[in-house]
C-alpha cells in the first residue's frame, strides 16, 4: 500500500518587483560592499574596528583645525604634530593599510565560503562586474579615508589665512592635484594586493595576517638586505619594502623629504622606481584576481 504524500504550502510566490538588469545588479553589489566594510546591518562587533579606524583617520585633522581656531598663535605655518598636506598622508596611510587588511577579506571571502557565488552568477552579473564592484567599494572607502581629512585641513588652512578665506582657497589650489595624485598612489599600493591575498586565502583572519605579514616582513627583509650586504645590485632589494613605496612617491609629489630615512631612500632608488613597482604590483594583482573569479563564476 502506497502512503499518500503531503503537500506543504511554504508561501513561495513569484517575484513581482522591478527587474533592474545588469546595471541594478552592479549598483546593489557595490552598495553591499560599502555596507560590509563598515559593518552596516551586521553585528555590533563587526562595526567596532572599521569605525575606530575612521575616527583615527579624522581625529588628528579635526583636532588640528580646532586648535587652530582656538589659539591665535597656532597657525598652519607653525610646527605641529600633523604638519602639511603631504605629512598628513603618513597618518592616514597607516590607518588605510590596517583598514584595507580588514576590509578586503570581508568583501571576497564570505561569498566563497558560503557558496553564494553561484547566486551572483545566476543574475545578469558577470565575473568582471562582480570583482569590479567589490574593488570599487574598497577604493571608494580608501579615497574617503585619504581625501576627507585633507579637505578638513584645506578648509582649515584657508580659514586661518591672513589673505582671507576665499582668496586662500584659490591661492592654494596647486595643492589639490598633489592631494589627488597621492590618494591614487596609496589606493593602488594597498588595495589590489589586499584583494589578491583575499582571493587566495580561505579565511578572513588568515588573509589579514598574510597581508600584514607581507608588508612587515617585506620591510624588514628589504632593510636587512640593503644594510647588511655589499653585493652588486643589493640596493634593489629595497623594492621588497612594499609599504614604503607610497610614502616615497608621496614625498616626490609634494617635494618634501619626509621619507628620507626609509630603506628605499637609503638604497638610492629614484621615486619613479617606487611608482613603477606600485603600478606593476597593482596590475599583476588585478589580472590574477579577475582570472581567478572568471574560473570561480
Amino acid at each position: 500500500m502506497t502512503e499518500r504524500g503531503v503537500v506543504f504550502d511554504l508561501g513561495y510566490v513569484p517575484y513581482e518587483g522591478e527587474r533592474r538588469g545588469r546595471r541594478g545588479a552592479i549598483s546593489s553589489t557595490y552598495r553591499d560592499g560599502l555596507q560590509r566594510v563598515f559593518g552596516i546591518r551586521r553585528r555590533a562587533r563587526k562595526k567596532i574596528l572599521p569605525w575606530m579606524l575612521v575616527v583615527l583617520a579624522l581625529l588628528p585633522a579635526v583636532v588640528f583645525v580646532g586648535f587652530a581656531f582656538l589659539l591665535s598663535t597656532f597657525s598652519p605655518e607653525a610646527e605641529s604634530p600633523f604638519g602639511s598636506h603631504g605629512d598628513y598622508f603618513s597618518i592616514t596611510g597607516g590607518v588605510v593599510l590596517l583598514f584595507v587588511a580588514l576590509a578586503a577579506p570581508e568583501l571576497l571571502i564570505p561569498d566563497r565560503r558560503e557558496g553564494v557565488l553561484s547566486v551572483y552568477s545566476s543574475r545578469p552579473l558577470r565575473p568582471d562586474d562582480y570583482i569590479g564592484t567589490r574593488s570599487a567599494s574598497l577604493l571608494t572607502v580608501v579615497a574617503g579615508f585619504m581625501l576627507i581629512p585633507q579637505v578638513l585641513m584645506y578648509i582649515g588652512f584657508a580659514a586661518l589665512s591672513a589673505d582671507g578665506f576665499f582668496k586662500a582657497l584659490v591661492t592654494n589650489t596647486d595643492e589639490i592635484p598633489k592631494i589627488l595624485a597621492a590618494t591614487v598612489v596609496y589606493a593602488l599600493a594597498y588595495a589590489p594586493l589586499a584583494l589578491l591575498v583575499a582571493t587566495i586565502a580561505s579565511r578572513k583572519a588568515a588573509a589579514t595576517g598574510i597581508y600584514l605579514g607581507v608588508m612587515i616582513v617585506g620591510a624588514g627583509l628589504a632593510a636587512a638586505l640593503v644594510e647588511a650586504t655589499t653585493l652588486p645590485g643589493s640596493r634593489y632589494a629595497a623594492i621588497l619594502a612594499v609599504d614604503g613605496h607610497p610614502d616615497y612617491v608621496r614625498d616626490w609629489i609634494f617635494g618634501t623629504t619626509g621619507s628620507s630615512e626609509t630603506t628605499i631612500a637609503n638604497a638610492g632608488l629614484d621615486p619613479w622606481v617606487s611608482l613603477a613597482v606600485i603600478v606593476t604590483v597593482a596590475v599583476a594583482s588585478s589580472v590574477f584576481v579577475v582570472w581567478r573569479y572568471r574560473r570561480l563564476m
